[in-house]
């Protein structure tokens, strides 16, 4: 049967080029850790090492142990020290709307670690209300929101205003306009839209409530990945915040900025007052990581 004693022994045996200097290196006697790599090779069914007068070198299956096995024991090693200072190690819970975490919230990750200093956990949620709830109980320590009503029992800070976008098939003629009208998408277009509940829909919504139109809603979807996906294939546009838009990757999607009205969403964080001195230096932007 083979041990993570016996591989651990017998990577340290190659590392050294010597069973002498590694059995001084793991503080044991020579002839056990001898013995010790006899019990691998047997539990193996092969030979590791070919021991000559200058050391030991590994055979072609000590080789391939050795190349499989390093990383996994300093996995191995890591995970294990992270779990026992896990108690230690202060954490940070946080949730945010899909695509706030997704486009937005890794410009901060660094500040978020202070260097290491504090684990993050990251989790997202549907709607405002689900990640309000989560700071209230407890769940989360901060969280991301758009377009956040003020609340009493918890501190909501805009962080940030971005246009929303218009997106669409690099084929489709808005691709020609320079600029691009909210109402002509909403008279004109169908649309792939964010499911409610949705802060951007429910600024859409409002816009058009405004306007006294009702946009032809095609398709409804959960996932930004979704909404582009069926974009790509003619079903439709979409409107997108603009640190989403301008994150799409894709040479079959175009992206503009809406214009004549522009609409536009506000990023908040929302966390316990008290915790705001602690907190919300991570998000101003003078510490933001590039991204």
């Amino acid at each position: 049967m083979v041990s993570l004693e016996q591989i651990r022994y017998f990577l340290e045996i190659v590392r050294c080029g010597s069973l002498n200097k590694a059995s001084e290196r793991l503080y044991i006697s020579q002839p056990s850790l001898s013995k010790r790599l006899r019990q691998l090779e047997k539990g193996l069914g092969c030979e590791l090492l070919n021991r000559n007068y200058d050391g030991v070198k590994p055979t072609a299956q000590g080789k391939l142990l050795y190349e499989r096995m390093s990383g996994v024991m300093d996995q191995f090693d890591r995970t294990v020290d992270l779990v026992r200072r896990s108690g230690e190690v202060p954490q940070l819970r946080i949730g945010g709307l899909e695509n706030l975490v997704t486009y937005f919230l890794p410009r901060y990750m660094e500040k978020l670690k202070a260097g290491g200093q504090n684990q993050v956990t990251v989790d997202t949620c549907l709607s405002n209300g689900e990640l309000l709830d989560g700071v209230k109980n407890g769940k989360f320590d901060m969280a991301l929101l758009s377009n956040a009503e003020p609340q009493r029992s918890v501190a909501v800070i805009p962080l940030m205003t971005e246009p929303l976008y218009a997106v669409f098939p690099v084929t489709h003629s808005l691709r020609c306009r320079e600029e691009i009208s909210f109402r002509d998408i909403v008279l004109h277009e169908k649309l792939v839209l964010y499911k409610d509940p949705c802060t951007i829909r429910a600024s859409i919504r409002r816009e058009c409530g405004r306007m006294g139109v009702v946009p032809d809603i095609a398709l409804e979807l959960d996932l930004t990945e979704s909404l582009l996906s069926y974009v790509s294939s003619g079903e439709g546009i979409t409107l997108l915040p603009s640190i989403v838009a301008n994150g799409i990757q894709s040479p079959s999607i175009a992206v503009r900025k809406i214009s004549r009205p522009a609409i536009y969403r506000e990023i908040s964080v929302a966390m316990k007052k008290e915790k705001v001195p602690a907190y919300l230096p991570m998000f101003t932007e003078d510490t933001a990581a590039k991204g």
